[in-house]
C-alpha cells in the first residue's frame, strides 16, 4: 500500500525560486549605488584626513626644524598635487608626470602628494602657505577644497595660528559641520 504524504511537499517549486530570484535582484539592485557612492564618500573622508594630517606635519616641522616650512599646491583639478618643502616659497614644485623637483638652491621636498586623477578634484584659494617656525604662525590664510567628481567635498580651513579645520561643502557628509 502506498501512502502520500499529507501536508504538502519539501522542495521549492519553480515560482518560489523566480519570485525570491526576483526580490534578491531588486535588493541588490538598489545596494549597489548605495555602497559604490559610500566608498566614493569614504575615499574622500580618507585624503581629506591625510591633506589636514600633512597640513599639521607642515607646521609641526616648521617648530621642530627651526625653519620656515612651505605647503603648495600644483595644478589644478583632477590633476593636482601638493607638496611640503622647504627654502624659498615657490622654490619646488610638483608635475602631472609624478616627479617633485626644486628649482631653488636650499630648498628640500619633505612629502610630495598626488591626487588620484579621475575621482577627486583639489582646489586651494591660496597656492602656497608658509608656516613659520616662530608660533607656528601661518602667513597667508585660507582654505584647500578637495571634492568629488559631480559631489560633496571637505573644506580643509587654514587659521592664521596655523591650525586647520574640517568642514563640508556640497552634499551633507555626516560627522562634519557645514562651511559658513
Amino acid at each position: 500500500m502506498n501512502r502520500i504524504a499529507r501536508g504538502g511537499s519539501r522542495g521549492v517549486s519553480l515560482v518560489e525560486l523566480c519570485v525570491g530570484a526576483g526580490v534578491l535582484a531588486l535588493l541588490a539592485g538598489a545596494a549597489i549605488p548605495a555602497l559604490t557612492q559610500f566608498r566614493r564618500e569614504q575615499a574622500l573622508r580618507a585624503a581629506a584626513d591625510a591633506l589636514a594630517s600633512d597640513l599639521r606635519l607642515a607646521r609641526s616641522e616648521a617648530a621642530r626644524t627651526g625653519d620656515s616650512v612651505y605647503f603648495r599646491v600644483s595644478g589644478k583639478g583632477s590633476q593636482s598635487c601638493y607638496l611640503l618643502h622647504t627654502g624659498t616659497g615657490n622654490g619646488c614644485d610638483c608635475s602631472a608626470s609624478g616627479q617633485a623637483s626644486c628649482t631653488t638652491p636650499g630648498s628640500a621636498i619633505i612629502k610630495a602628494e598626488w591626487l588620484p586623477r579621475a575621482s577627486l578634484l583639489l582646489r586651494s584659494n591660496a597656492e602656497t602657505f608658509e608656516f613659520q617656525f616662530r608660533q607656528g604662525l601661518v602667513t597667508q590664510t585660507g582654505s584647500i577644497d578637495l571634492s568629488l567628481v559631480n559631489g560633496p567635498g571637505i573644506r580643509q580651513v587654514v587659521a592664521i595660528i596655523g591650525r586647520v579645520r574640517s568642514c563640508y561643502i556640497g552634499a551633507k557628509l555626516s560627522g562634519l559641520p557645514k562651511c559658513a
